[in-house]
């Protein structure tokens, strides 16, 4: 190729990624009427998302047992601009549910002490682009090739990441105004990542005629962590004030596998002529690490006539680049003679971090009468991905590093022992400046490899919100034992 420097192409394909839907704090929000107010109920609500959001207003729930389902239908879809050069994008659009929350409250036989629980699904990102390039471009010098050359480049890149939290959450009501609480998060990572790219070059010649490269990177792993969040909550006349701590994760335990092949024919890695060569490797059965930082939450939320009105703060610490699985040194290439300076434990690493965000959301809610409330609120989503992650030469699966903000509206409608919430709810986000790898640019026949470009991406989500809250009569705190069902 024209310019070629050696091992050129061969660093660039194991560097080059692109970064997805998994750099954020705030894109889920879990129950139905915490939803529809973007989160913005710190002060406290009158049920069992306040394990995940305060547990200090635990000890303020009437109710001995409350069970909460609420999905949000979404169409979502992600797209990034020129991935491979001028000649295509990444598109990814997904139709599906996502459950938000499930739960309870355990009856304790005191009207002080509260304990609850709840399965909460805060990630469930999946995507899936494909682009691709085909024409007649001058790539080669006319000395070896003249005229123009048939070329064809793909890529690919497919992330399936989700976490699961089991929450176990625990409620004093110390007097009328105070409560205190603390939950307990067990959560559960997994990720599935796999990236292709190839390019194929026919020179106008008969010897050596084909020119082609074939990247093949994988990543598969799960992992299990522990946090705490403390809270409290203040609670007088028209006001109720709410403040939330929670601890940096703690690693349990988790195992993944990590994968790189490349295939390189009649490239000039070395001198001008043209070899063939293979680097490959796979490690599997790796403990894994991941991280999730301090946080720090504060809210309020006003009753003034029929309206309501919340806000809500989070800011969370930043996280240092730490390794997420720890791949031993190895040989990589094949013959050894072309790079034996490249081994395997670099490639196959795969790193994350984060850095410091803070969010915040406001809601509000009108009572239209006893049986009916319209709702809406908005939040910001800031992304916490680290530019820093882009330097590396290993896997690389964030995909994600826009900020998003998020709308929400609908209406719950209030019966004696449940309530239906319905919604719609909309997040856009977009950077101008995403930093895309593994571009193909005519242009600059050097771009062909993999070269780094500054492009757009952007992201939208349409979701519609359907919940359904009841509440056990039978187990109130306040009927005798032998109350009718």
């Amino acid at each position: 190729m024209k310019g070629l420097h050696p091992y050129f192409l061969l660093l660039i394909l194991f560097a080059s990624s692109i970064h997805a839907q998994d750099s954020h704090y705030w894109t889920q929000q879990f129950g139905t009427r915490s939803a529809l107010l973007g989160g913005a109920v710190l002060g406290g609500a009158e049920d069992n998302t306040m394990i995940y959001y305060n547990p200090g207003a635990l000890g303020f729930l009437d109710e001995s047992s409350i069970s909460i389902n609420a999905n949000a239908y979404r169409i979502e879809s992600i797209r990034v601009e020129n991935a491979l050069g001028n000649e295509a994008d990444f598109q990814s659009s997904k139709l599906g549910s996502v459950p938000l929350l499930a739960g309870g409250m355990i009856r304790t036989g005191s009207e002080k002490w509260k304990v609850g629980y709840a399965f909460i699904s805060p990630v469930d990102f999946n995507f899936k682009g494909i682009a691709r390039a085909e024409g007649n471009y001058d790539l080669v010098d006319d000395s070896e090739s003249p005229g123009l050359e048939e070329t064809v480049a793909e890529a690919a890149v497919t992330n399936k990441t989700s976490e699961l939290i089991v929450a176990i959450g625990l409620g004093h009501q110390i007097n009328e105004n105070w409560s205190v609480g603390v939950s307990n998060l067990f959560t559960v990572r997994s990720l599935t990542y796999q990236k292709s790219f190839s390019t194929y070059v026919f020179l106008n010649q008969d010897e050596n005629s084909l020119v082609g490269t074939n990247f093949l990177q994988n990543a598969d792993y799960y992992n299990v962590r522990y946090a705490a969040k403390f809270g409290v909550v203040f609670q007088k006349d028209d006001w109720d004030v709410g403040l939330t701590l929670t601890t940096p994760s703690i690693n349990l335990f988790g195992q993944g596998t990590v994968a790189s092949n490349i295939a390189v024919r009649n490239l000039k890695l070395i001198d001008e002529n043209r070899i063939s060569g293979v680097a490959t490797a796979r490690q599997a059965e790796l403990k894994t690490k991941y991280k999730s930082p301090f946080s720090v939450a504060l809210g309020t939320n006003y009753t003034f006539g029929r309206s309501h009105l919340g806000v809500a703060a989070q800011y969370y610490a930043g996280i240092d680049i730490y390794d997420v699985m720890e791949p031993a040194p190895g040989s990589f290439v094949r013959p050894i003679d072309l790079a034996p300076q490249l081994q395997s434990d670099e490639f196959l690493s795969l790193q994350s971090a984060a850095e410091s965000v803070f969010n915040i959301a406001i809601g509000y809610e009108y009572e239209v009468s006893e049986s009916l409330s319209i709702l809406g609120g908005v939040r910001s989503d800031m992304s916490y991905f680290n530019q820093d992650l882009n330097e590396f030469a290993g896997i690389k699966p964030t995909i994600s590093n826009w900020d998003i903000y998020h709308f929400s509206g609908g209406v719950t409608l209030n019966r004696k022992n449940s309530s239906l919430s319905l919604g719609l709810l909309l997040s856009a986000g977009s950077n101008d400046s995403y930093e895309q790898s593994g571009s193909f640019d005519p242009e600059n026949p050097d771009l062909v490899a993999g070269a780094t470009t500054i492009t757009k991406a952007s992201y939208s989500n349409f979701r519609l919100l359907l919940g359904y809250t009841f509440y056990f009569k039978k187990f109130s705190l306040n009927d005798s034992p032998g109350a009718d069902d």
